[in-house]
């Protein structure tokens, strides 16, 4: 079927950005490996075409990684650049649902998904083996000859080396000291001269020392003690050669060797090698469980036994207890001996099985990690698209703000999720389920927002966090009323002066009852609902006087009338529409001293806000009657 326009548009909008959110994220991925990495690649001489090589290999060994989390800022970003330009609004209004402007997008990350099993599966098992050879020989390569000033130097094996001061230019090292104990602390040799100069040879594998004017003190076990006892020589040089072996080449270690870990193998190799693993285990289990079998066959020396003791028990049959009983003492001492060795035996030889049978167990899990990973992470793209394409929808804002903060978030809990459950399942805490944590975690959470954001839900809104946040928590409202350019009807003057007396009536008699005075019942708050019915009347009469004064063309009544709060009612009443919720919550204490918490405070409050809600009416009702 041939592609309509719509579909072109969306995904043309999307795959700019996915190019883009993928090359920061591989970037960003790249340069958290860097820190890690700094260390062994700092200072050995690499050449470019080695860092290149291995950047190129960890980049390769990233992409599954980098891919969730660009699908996740690229689909943020796009339907937020749709929602904020309306573009996405005219879409609805067309009658084109949500979840269709999703399915071409949807498409592509289904193909997505395919592409980066393939990958995992067939790219970066090579790659990755290739990866491991290459940080082996990095770290096994010498550091690169740089001798410091005023410190010793300890870089070359069998020699420690200091230098007082070094000519940059020229090259040359003054004031040099050397210890030498290649071979061994009994055979020291300590080499004071006045200057040194080093060069590599041509192989690159030794360096060339050359000495001038200086001392040599040489200690030999073999030599004849001089006059002082100290097998000793010393030795005097205008000039003098030291060949130093340091090998500053770079050896590739052979790949093959890394063909054992999990993350170089396929999924085929990695289930042949965990089906090969449990038949060893299971040998090995086998093995241990007819060897400790319980026999008895204690040996028991018997030679200071009573014969006629032996005797009696000749005939019978032979009993452990039996025998132990009629040895000698010393006989006695012996067995218990031998049993102690015996038994101590059995534990060390029983530890040692264990941690073998452990290490086995932890590399078969090792190995299933490897196996699931190359899933959950597949799918990690279709569940971060239903996550940041709806988010996108429903947040409303492009750009690199907001989407970059959300999707940052959401990858943190990812591989929060992910590493925690791998580690459970590896430590054998939990089952092969901890390696689908982090989907179990956060595929409900896809869903949720697809369906907020196909019916059009406001949830993530600023204006409905603020206004949650503020029932909740009691935040501040300010009236906002201003005059009217155009009046239809006057407000009633004789209405206004009722109201304003029968607020202040109401107020007095609201701060003269228990109703705030006194923390809310437990029980009226949760299993019965509260007698409000004055402050209720009160909150009424308050926004009655605002229906009816707002029109007023009088600018001091009006800005007096915005000095009356607004009375959060609520706060003191129970905290769920639904009566089964409050009894739930009156159920959980925790939960219910918390809100009966929240109560209490609403109540502080909403009696300072009567007391001045008293005292603008008073106001108002003085200035009414002055000017009528």
């Amino acid at each position: 079927m041939r592609p309509k326009r719509l579909d072109i548009f969306i995904i043309r909008s999307f795959l700019l950005l996915f190019v883009a959110a993928f090359c920061i994220c591989l970037f960003v991925l790249l340069m958290n490996i860097l820190w890690r990495y700094v260390e062994d690649l700092v200072g050995k001489g690499l050449t470019f075409g080695i860092i290149a090589r291995f950047f190129f290999l960890f980049g390769t060994r990233l992409v599954p990684e980098a891919l969730p989390l660009a699908v996740l800022m690229a689909s943020l970003i796009t339907f937020g650049n749709f929602g904020e330009r309306l573009e996405l609004l005219a879409m609805k209004t067309a009658g084109i649902p949500l979840l269709r402007i999703m399915r071409p997008l949807t498409i592509f990350c289904v193909l997505l998904v395919g592409l980066s099993f393939y990958f995992q599966n067939v790219v970066v098992p090579n790659k990755t083996q290739k990866l491991f050879s290459l940080i082996v020989s990095i770290n096994q390569k010498s550091p690169e000859l740089e001798i410091p000033e005023g410190t010793f130097y300890d870089q070359i094996s069998g020699y420690n080396l200091y230098v007082n001061h070094k000519d940059l230019k020229s090259g040359m090292l003054y004031d040099v000291i050397i210890y030498d104990h290649s071979q061994g602390y009994e055979n020291l040799s300590v080499t004071l001269a006045d200057s040194a100069f080093l060069e590599t040879t041509a192989d690159e594998k030794h360096i060339m020392l050359h000495l001038y004017a200086g001392v040599q003190f040489r200690q030999d076990q073999d030599m004849e003690m001089d006059s002082n006892g100290d097998p000793y020589i010393r030795e005097n040089f205008r000039q003098q050669d030291i060949l130093l072996d340091f090998d500053s080449g770079f050896t590739q270690t052979d790949e093959g060797l890394m063909s054992t870990q999990a993350e170089s193998k396929n999924m085929a190799e990695i289930r042949h090698t965990i089906d090969s693993l449990s038949a060893r285990q299971d040998s090995i289990g086998l093995g241990n469980l007819s060897e400790y079998r319980y026999e008895v066959n204690h040996t028991v020396s018997l030679q200071r036994a009573d014969s006629l003791k032996l005797l009696a028990l000749a005939g019978s049959a032979v009993n452990g207890d039996s025998l132990f009983n009629v040895a000698s003492r010393e006989g006695q001492l012996d067995i218990r001996t031998a049993m102690k060795k015996d038994i101590s035996f059995q534990a060390n030889d029983l530890t040692a099985k264990n941690i073998n049978m452990a290490g086995q167990d932890r590399s078969i899990r090792k190995h299933w990690i490897s196996w699931m990973r190359k899933i959950v992470n597949s799918i990690s793209i279709l569940i971060f698209f239903f996550i940041g394409a709806p988010l996108g929808a429903i947040i409303r804002k492009g750009g690199l703000g907001v989407p970059v903060i959300v999707s940052v978030l959401t990858y943190i809990l990812f591989y929060v999720t992910s590493a925690s459950g791998e580690k459970m399942f590896r430590e054998g805490m939990w089952s092969i389920v901890g390696c689908w944590f982090s989907t179990i975690v956060l595929a409900p959470l896809s869903v949720f927002f697809t369906v907020k954001a196909n019916g059009d839900s406001t949830v993530f809104q600023p204006e409905v966090i603020s206004e949650f946040l503020r029932h909740w928590f009691g935040g501040k409202v300010s009236r906002n009323i201003t005059r009217k350019d155009v009046v239809i009807d006057e407000p009633d003057q004789k209405l206004c002066l009722e109201l304003t007396g029968e607020i202040c009536s109401l107020s007095d008699k609201v701060l003269g009852s228990e109703v705030l005075s006194v923390r809310p019942k437990y029980s009226a708050l949760f299993f019965r609902e509260e007698n409000t019915f004055e402050i209720d009347n009160l909150f009424a009469d308050c926004e009655s006087l605002v229906m009816e004064l707002g029109n007023s063309r009088d600018r001091i009544e009006l800005d007096k009338l915005n000095c009356l709060p607004v009375i959060p009612v609520y706060g003191i009443k129970s905290p769920f529409k639904a009566k089964w919720a409050n009894v739930a919550c009156g159920i959980v204490v925790p939960l219910g001293v918390l809100m009966s918490l929240r109560a209490w405070l609403f109540g502080m409050k909403i009696r300072k806000l009567i007391i001045q809600t008293r005292e603008v009416a008073a106001d108002l009702a003085d200035y009414m009657n002055k000017t009528k």
